[in-house]
């Protein structure tokens, strides 16, 4: 069964969720499903929804839960997959950001990884200016091109520079940048003495902001396993663990 979304245009300026009702029937559909999934006869729960939306129109589609790993498929007018996401941010929740070139009737396809059933919240917005830059940012990276992907985290930085994971991004970045530098000279890149310094204090600084970020937001695990990784960024050497198991 279908879900037809109210016809969204210009700016797109609705917010549409979807929770409740919906909610507890996927969650029936998704445990029935998992069950007959271990017996190995039939294919993971999803759940699809249609939505009207014009030329141009730049969206956010976000798919959370709690009780399982998402995964967002939106297919075009045609039926073909035009985008796909499953693991967003550094958690287990989805979010696809996509330029509308078409308009049509496009489908999102809500889906759980292993079959794992359980509540969940889909939500349809505008994409905010973080988003369009952090996913810009992510493509480039996934397609190698560095330079561009490190621009976007910084831009995706300058707009929110709260959020920990464009530190993250653009570190990784910066070490795709060494790396390729040194396969393009038939190298490998066999450890942190081999990162050009330039990189290797970027890298570290992108490191300690997302530390700091993340132990202000009441995480120190993340912070803590960040840290050690500067530690062997700039020694070579994982810190020694302390009495009782600390670093």
């Amino acid at each position: 069964m279908k879900y037809i979304f109210a016809r969204i245009v210009g700016p797109l300026a609705a917010v549409l969720t979807l929770s409740a009702g919906l909610t507890a029937g996927f969650a029936q559909r998704a445990t029935a499903q998992t069950i007959f999934e271990d017996q190995g006869t039939l294919e993971p729960a999803q759940q699809e929804y249609s939505i009207d939306v014009e030329a141009g129109d730049v969206v956010a589609i976000i798919l959370n839960s709690e009780d399982f790993d998402t995964v967002l498929t939106l297919l075009g007018p045609s039926g073909e997959e035009v985008a796909f996401n499953d693991d967003f941010g550094g958690t287990l929740n989805s979010l696809i950001v996509y330029d509308v070139p078409t308009s049509g009737s496009y489908t999102i396809v809500t889906k759980s990884f292993d079959g794992q059933g359980g509540s969940y919240n889909l939500e349809v917005r505008p994409a905010t200016d973080y988003e369009v830059s952090y996913n810009e940012a992510q493509i480039s990276l996934q397609e190698g091109d560095y330079e561009n992907a490190i621009a976007a985290y910084s831009d995706a930085i300058d707009l929110d520079p709260e959020n920990p994971e464009a530190y993250l991004g653009r570190a990784d970045a910066y070490f795709g940048t060494a790396q390729a530098e040194l396969e393009a000279e038939g190298q490998f890149l066999s450890g942190p003495d081999d990162l050009p310094e330039d990189i290797r204090d970027a890298i570290v600084a992108d490191f300690q902001a997302a530390a700091d970020l993340y132990d202000a937001s009441g995480d120190p695990f993340t912070a803590q396993s960040l840290r050690e990784q500067v530690e062997y960024i700039e020694t070579g050497e994982f810190p020694e663990p302390t009495e009782g198991g600390e670093f």
